[in-house]
């Protein structure tokens, strides 16, 4: 029979089978950078779902406390009060950082202020609030 000339340089090639130890290297290395350069993308990423979280659950409390004061005729003393008719049990009063909404009804319980901080640890007023910027 007669092959061609890649014959012998194909039967050379099944021979050496797998990768040597520079090209293993210089893939981890490769793999290692890229691996680098995305994690300040996902650190970013999760910071902003924090805060995207925060805001509507401050929209939410928000709502709840609205529909607490036209049921009452003044707003909640306290926000444990809007649970389980208003808000769901288990519910969590917590800002981005993890430390719970800080709740202040005014004197006259018709107007409050509802504040937290964003992942950044920057201060947010819930739209609602009395010092809301507007």
């Amino acid at each position: 029979m007669i092959y061609g000339r890649g014959y012998n340089l194909l039967n050379k090639l099944r021979g050496n089978a797998g990768f040597t130890l520079l090209e293993v290297l210089a893939v981890v290395a490769l793999l290692g950078v890229l691996g680098a350069m995305l994690l300040p993308s996902l650190d970013s990423a999760a910071g902003r779902a924090k805060n995207a979280r925060l805001e509507s659950d401050l929209a939410t409390i928000d709502n709840a406390i609205l529909l607490y004061k036209m049921d009452n005729g003044t707003c909640p003393s306290a926000l444990s009060d809007l649970v389980d008719e208003y808000i769901a049990k288990g519910k969590k009063f917590e800002d981005a950082t993890g430390t719970e909404l800080v709740y202040t009804p005014s004197g006259d319980k018709l107007t409050y202020t509802l504040k937290g901080k964003n992942a950044d640890g920057e201060p947010v007023t819930s739209d609602g609030s009395s010092d809301a910027e507007e």
